[in-house]
């Protein structure tokens, strides 16, 4: 059918049987329901408002604002449905195939002969896919004979992460709380792993392996989205440009590998046995020099999942941006503005909100100077324009309010000299030094290209990577100042873009010499992630969890040796209290239920601690490990309060009457 009614119906017919099928067949998902979650709605937005971007930006951006979208859909649908399940998923995929109608209507659809004449960029998108999907699908959950182990930082990382998907899925947080201190709001950019938890619902899969589809897929969007973006900042025809830049974001980082050559030339050990041992992207706890600035590899792709998603958002918002509002220069030459990319712009920023907090005021920044650089500050559409992009904002207040009060009420905002993470008690040389060093080549390459005064958009992108660089060291917004460590991220893009541009004309071998200085770490960071075998459950927890996710009610809340990893969090169900720093990093004080869930434990007094159980609704009890200086074991046998539900392993007790 050659119609645009037939092509409709087509589509219609097609979107609805596939959507049955799934309902039908969960494994049928992944192949049926997902592509309506990561790709198909983006493309088809971004094919009706026709921007003047490239394919390589236009891939990028239908991925990002397929997740913004069918994230926020899903959220909102649940509170309509009174709660978030597999039904609410659905429904929100048959919204997410109008888009696909109407552009079938319209006759849209991918230019072959574009995709065809883009396989460079197409190329690094897919490595980038690939490769972090191969080092999470190695790392980020693996099954042994002893337990599961989880790589790199992602065994500190994934319990967070995890227990938020799980218990969601387990259909009974939502609104959420916090999953690890249970009876608290979760003032968290928990979106990220909100749409794993809608990928995992749809297929009826555990959320692990959705998390990994969704960061190779997230990563291979940043490539396209950087490439993209690198070309039109520096107006290049080529593709040079665009793809040292995106090799750069995704691969570059500092100099943290020359700790790996100190080590081996110190007899430490051999270089597998480093390399599974060690970051070498950044480490803590160590002598100078220091190394405390992770790579978008090293953090932001395999471990931070709010950086997985909202980094490309932030780029592809940026890109958008660029696209829809001309210098007056070019206006002068004959271009005009994008009302509608400007929107879709100021959009996309807003619904960034609750994926990444930090990046959220980054977009006003940039946009800011972007206008003010390129003389668009005080024309006659710039009230026009400002409402275009700032309006959309609105859509953030409902997820930032909270936080943002919580931050400021709880001591986690304040004002700093330098960044606390770096060496200021050294002077302003170490901390000069610290950051050469952790940057490296790319960062010194990029303050020489901004230096020359002959980069194109050059005072832009200065702003760019200056204002972001600035922001860590003036204020710090999190207990854990580490946390700043994201606005670098974001400053990497800008960059890779100058450090791109320099290079761009330099003999085939001085590039490579380029990246052979520059990718070591990020390379280094992924084989750690691959290889290193921190277990974060035993055997006996996880056939535990098991047991707990079949057993227990869905809203059961658990009290639990407060360790950073616990078997709840597979389990998708609440316990009292984590990793203290992990609690105070979303406002929170944790020092008292800290000390309560010692007393459970350790208070001598099963009667005490059922009190204080039911104090919080903790309704189950793991005793596998107590805490530290326990100074007067309980027993919990000893009390007709308590019941043993499960003894194959970690003991887990019912509180009798909660």
């Amino acid at each position: 059918m050659s119609t645009p009614s037939g092509r409709a119906a087509v589509a219609l017919l097609a979107a609805g049987g596939a959507l049955a099928v799934a309902w039908l067949v969960p494994p049928a998902a992944p192949l049926l329901v997902w592509p309506l979650l990561l790709f198909l709605p983006g493309w088809a937005i971004v094919s009706a408002l026709r921007p003047r971007i490239d394919a390589a930006g236009r891939i990028g951006l239908a991925v990002v604002g397929s997740v913004a979208l069918s994230t926020h859909l899903v959220f909102w649908l649940s509170h309509l449905a009174g709660g978030y399940h597999r039904g609410v998923v659905f429904a929100a995929a048959a919204l997410l195939a109008a888009p696909v109608v109407a552009m079938a209507w319209r006759g849209g659809g991918p230019d072959f002969v574009v995709l065809r004449r883009a396989r460079v960029e197409l190329a690094i998108g897919a490595a980038s896919a690939a490769f972090v999907g191969a080092v999470l699908g190695i790392g980020l959950w693996r099954v042994t004979p002893g337990g599961i182990s989880s790589g790199g930082s992602n065994w500190s990382d994934l319990g967070v992460h995890l227990s938020i998907a799980e218990t969601l899925n387990a259909g009974a947080n939502f609104p959420p709380e916090v999953p690890y201190f249970a009876g608290e709001p979760l003032v968290y950019h928990w979106f990220a792993d909100f749409h794993a938890a809608v990928l995992a619902e749809a297929a009826g899969l555990f959320s692990v392996p959705a998390m990994i589809v969704q960061a190779a897929v997230l990563a291979g969007a940043l490539a396209l989205l950087a490439f993209s973006l690198a070309r039109r900042l520096v107006r290049d025809r080529g593709r040079r440009v665009g793809a040292l830049a995106a090799i750069l974001v995704v691969s570059g980082g500092g100099l943290g590998y020359v700790r790996l050559v100190g080590d081996l030339a110190n007899g430490l050990g051999g270089p597998l046995e480093l390399i599974a041992r060690n970051s070498y992207d950044n480490q803590w706890l160590t002598e100078w020099p220091y190394f405390r600035i992770p790579s978008v590899m090293g953090t932001g792709l395999l471990a931070h999942r709010a950086t997985t998603a909202g980094l490309p958002m932030l780029v592809g918002a940026m890109l958008l941006l660029v696209a829809a509002l001309p210098t007056s220069a070019q206006l002068r030459a004959g271009w005009r503005d994008r009302p509608l990319l400007l929107a879709a712009a100021g959009a996309l920023g807003a619904l960034l909100a609750p994926f990444h907090f930090f990046f959220l005021p980054v977009l006003p920044l940039l946009a800011l100077a972007w206008v003010l650089l390129g003389g668009r500050l005080v024309d006659r559409s710039a009230p026009r324009n400002a409402l275009l992009l700032l309006a959309p904002f609105l859509l953030a207040v409902p997820f930032v309010l909270e936080p943002a009060l919580q931050a400021s009420g709880s001591g986690s905002l304040r004002f700093v000299q330098w960044w606390p993470s770096a060496p200021r008690e050294d002077g302003a040389l170490a901390v000069l030094f610290f950051y050469v060093t952790n940057l490296g080549v790319p960062f010194v390459l990029a303050l020489v290209a901004l230096a020359t005064g002959r980069l194109p958009r050059g005072a832009f992108l200065a702003a760019w990577v200056g204002a972001l660089f600035v922001i860590p060291n003036v204020v710090v917004v999190s207990v854990v100042d580490f946390d700043m460590n994201k606005y670098f991220q974001a400053m990497w893009i800008g960059v890779a873009i100058a450090a791109a541009w320099l290079t761009r004309r330099w003999p085939l071998p001085a590039v490579a010499a380029v990246l052979a200085l520059s990718v070591p770490s990020p390379l280094l960071v992924a084989a750690w992630t691959a290889t290193s075998d921190y277990q974060v459950l035993s055997r006996a927890e996880a056939e535990a969890a098991e047991w707990v996710a079949a057993e227990t009610p869905p809203d059961a809340v658990f009290v639990t040796d407060g360790w950073v990893n616990s078997l709840t969090d597979a389990a998708g169900r609440k316990r009292l209290t984590t990793f203290g720093p992990y609690v105070a990093n979303l406002g929170y004080q944790p020092d008292e239920r800290i000390s309560h869930v010692t007393t459970i434990y350790c208070g001598g007094d099963p009667a005490l601690s059922a009190e204080l159980m039911r104090r919080y609704d903790a309704t189950y009890l793991v005793d596998g490990g107590r805490p530290q200086a326990c100074a007067a074991p309980v027993d919990f046998g000893a009390s007709a309060a308590f019941q043993l539900v499960y003894d194959a392993g970690p003991r887990i007790w019912r509180l009798v009457d909660p």
